[in-house]
């Protein structure tokens, strides 16, 4: 298992990403379970530049993640941050804090 995969013993300087079901498969996951990242905390960090250093080291994740047209969120993937819609109450250039919890989450759709 690789650092980033391990869970840490403190949160201290860090941000939690969880990637939740089909999402996994592009981060070398099966698709049916969930895989947790670490994500050290850099001065001025905000949701965008976490999800971008982190889909960064997997090229499926990040074409999956950003639309190439205006480097915003393609469709199909939620950004929840603190357990809250992006949008709600945070945005992409929304500061990040020790501690703070992202998660990528699969939309589903169909008929």
């Amino acid at each position: 298992m690789a650092a980033s995969d391990m869970p840490s013993a403190t949160a201290a300087g860090q941000v939690e990403i969880e990637v939740v079901a089909w999402i996994t498969k592009f981060v070398g996951g099966d698709g049916s379970t969930r895989k947790i990242y670490h994500e050290p905390l850099k001065d001025g960090d905000t949701v965008r530049k976490v999800l971008r250093r982190l889909s960064g080291r997997f090229p499926p994740l990040h074409k999956a993640l950003w639309d190439p047209a205006t480097g915003d969120l393609a469709a199909h993937i939620e950004v929840l941050v603190n357990d809250a819609v992006l949008d709600l109450t945070h945005t992409l250039e929304s500061p990040l804090h020790t501690g703070d919890r992202l998660a990528l989450i699969g939309q589903y759709l169909g008929g």
